[in-house]
């Protein structure tokens, strides 16, 4: 997590929203990249030396965990509005000083939005072959939604993982990325998960991850609960869609990963039963990532390694809130020299 400066939390400049992570992913074991083409070598030249890396080492620092919540009222609308007054924040039943607060909302001043890095999680297995029109348009309609401050990675599986060069606000960039999609081979699942989940934990502003896949994983190298762990320590969203086509994961089993994932993270599981219900899903997280609400605190308790449960009160009547489930309190890690 990148040290934050608590002046810049109060005075709540949008520079301040580079992500704030009080806990570094635990390590999770990276899928293997398929082997480049090794580069003929001239005759007499000695071979070449492989790339060092290098250990990570501990360090103490300032930690300030940021919280995204979604507020809404019994009926399911966002609850608008509310300020640091309104809410109590807890870790590990312990009530912690909120030192940033803001109404992510696309209304308003448009100055005080905050933005959004989203990473889409396509499955492109050959499974998806008669349905792949459908998932396409309803990606370019979500794309076509999102605000002038926000940017988007692409991520396709199948066996392999494929993503888009960088984080762009282009449309024009990433409409050629999803109509150039195309359906064949396994489901590689945890793999495309884990890899997107890496893509985002550094980006600024609010974080999230929308997830499509039809069936249950096939070909990763990860296994789930791997991916699991290292969501929870990610300070992004997930939601996820588990279409119940054929051999679909989520007509098996109703509480499966893909709700497991959403769960933790404080996201929202959907499974359609007609994959024409597609754009409703898609616009329906569209509305909500426009609805939520940016949280940041020091907690009282410096990182111990151990699992801190997050939760989030509001002093409003008829509402319910929604937040990720907690986070590993581990030391900051960098690079050594």
């Amino acid at each position: 997590m990148k040290r934050l400066a608590l002046v810049a939390l109060c005075v709540g400049a949008l520079a301040a929203l580079a992500p704030a992570r009080a806990q570094q992913p635990p390590a999770a074991p990276a899928p293997a990249k398929p082997a480049p083409t090794p580069t003929p070598q001239a005759p007499g030249q000695p071979a070449p030396t492989p790339p060092v890396v290098k250990p990570f080492t501990l360090e103490v620092t300032v930690d300030v965990v940021s919280v995204t919540a979604v507020v809404f009222d019994k009926a399911g609308r966002p609850v608008r509005g509310l300020g640091t007054k309104d809410v109590q924040l807890f870790e590990n039943g312990v009530k912690q000083d909120v030192s940033y607060f803001r109404e992510a909302s696309s209304l308003g001043d448009p100055s005080e939005r905050v933005p959004l890095s989203i990473v889409l999680v396509l499955d492109t297995s050959g499974s998806m072959k008669p349905n792949m029109h459908f998932l396409q348009e309803a990606v370019l309609n979500f794309l076509y939604k999102l605000e002038e401050i926000d940017t988007a990675l692409l991520v396709s599986f199948n066996e392999s993982v494929k993503g888009s060069a960088e984080f762009t606000g282009d449309t024009d960039r990433l409409e050629r990325f999803v109509e150039g999609l195309q359906a064949w081979g396994g489901t590689s699942l945890y793999d495309a998960i884990q890899y997107s989940l890496g893509r985002i934990k550094d980006a600024p502003g609010r974080k999230a991850l929308v997830i499509f896949s039809d069936g249950a994983d096939t070909t990763s190298q990860l296994q789930d609960k791997d991916v699991v762990d290292y969501a929870r320590a990610v300070e992004a969203t997930v939601y996820s869609i588990g279409f119940k086509g054929q051999g679909g994961m989520m007509s098996s089993s109703p509480r499966g990963f893909l709700r497991k994932i959403a769960t933790e993270t404080g996201g929202q599981y959907f499974a359609p039963d007609k994959v024409g219900e597609l754009i409703k899903v898609f616009n329906e997280i569209s509305n909500e990532l426009k609805n939520h609400y940016l949280l940041a605190y020091t907690p009282t308790k410096e990182p111990d390694g151990t699992w801190r449960e997050i939760s989030l009160k509001v002093n409003r009547p008829d509402t319910d809130v929604r937040v990720r489930k907690g986070y590993f309190s581990v030391k900051r890690r960098r690079h050594a020299d």
